[in-house]
């Protein structure tokens, strides 16, 4: 029997209905597990038009497993739409205090800037920090609440992290003291309000089966999280992920497919790729179908305080 969560995890409303179970996975920041992660179910909120994972592991659970997670597992794809975008979004907004990225990875995204930016990042990986730092990409902190108060950026990116969070308002919360006035705050996540995803796939849905992502706020939400804050109303962008080419689309779209009717096999077509190209062990035993650039499926969201 699914343990039943009592109100949405990220605006407190008690219309909140089951989407399904998300399958277990043994795969986590780019490190096999040697135990599997219970999926849990997908929950949607009727009030704020957000998911979340429910249940799901304690923070510092999650802490610990980013703490070993692999440094290159997240990079800056030039194939990527929301990282073009984003680029031109800061050319026009940041002024030579400087760009905060949370959540920086090995700073691959913010190199990408123009030199004369002051590039910092906050990221709780010690082996992505410390290649970040390498880099020449200052990285203060693993967390934003780590932060010293007074730190200041005009603009903040949280980039493919607020999903990774169990409370997406206390990571806000936490981002807005160190906006400066005029600043803007870019958040580039899911589409939670992407109809494909929760009416046909729900839980079985690609990007829902990675167990690091665990909240999808919605636009809806966002709005409902700016108000009263000293903040300009929500924009936002819906865009696919990345360029793909035609042909990987449909193979990304066969394995959604797949996952969608038996994650059962699509695990066991993944254990035999992983024996016939002798992957080192240890093997992955569960498998999730992928498919970034298959559909129109993120979104970047801009909300810039007032001066």
């Amino acid at each position: 029997m699914k343990l039943e969560p009592v109100a949405c995890g990220l605006c407190g409303d008690t219309r909140i209905r089951c989407l399904g179970a998300i399958p277990d996975s043994d795969y986590f920041a780019g490190r096999v597990l040697q135990h599997p992660i219970n999926g849990g179910y997908l929950w949607r909120c009727d009030a704020c038009e957000s998911m979340f994972r429910h249940p799901v592991l304690r923070t510092s659970a999650y802490l610990d497993l980013y703490a070993d997670g692999a440094a290159d597992e997240w990079s800056a794809d030039e194939g990527r739409e929301d990282l073009a975008i984003i680029r031109g979004i800061i050319a026009q907004k940041a002024r030579p205090g400087g760009v905060l990225d949370v959540g920086c990875g090995a700073g691959g995204f913010l190199l990408t800037l123009p030199a004369e930016l002051t590039k910092y990042g906050v990221e709780p990986s010690v082996a992505a920090a410390a290649a970040a730092r390498k880099r020449g990409v200052s990285v203060p902190a693993q967390t934003l609440a780590q932060l010293a108060p007074h730190a200041e950026f005009d603009v903040i990116t949280i980039i493919d992290v607020i999903e990774h969070v169990a409370d997406p308002g206390e990571l806000l919360d936490q981002a807005l003291p160190h906006l400066a006035p005029g600043g803007c705050l870019i958040i580039a996540t899911g589409d939670a309000d992407n109809v494909l995803w929760h009416r046909v796939f729900r839980s079985r849905f690609w990007y829902s089966s990675f167990p690091e992502h665990i909240t999808f706020p919605s636009l809806r939400y966002f709005h409902i999280w700016h108000e009263g804050r000293g903040l300009q109303a929500p924009k936002a962008v819906q865009l696919k992920y990345r360029r793909i080419p035609f042909w990987q689309a449909a193979l990304y779209f066969g394995s959604q497919a797949a996952y969608l009717l038996s994650p059962w096999l699509l695990n066991r077509v993944g254990r035999g790729i992983e024996w016939l190209r002798r992957a080192p062990r240890p093997r992955r035993r569960f498998f999730s179908p992928g498919g970034p650039g298959m559909f129109t499926d993120h979104q970047i969201v801009m909300i810039q305080r007032l001066s």
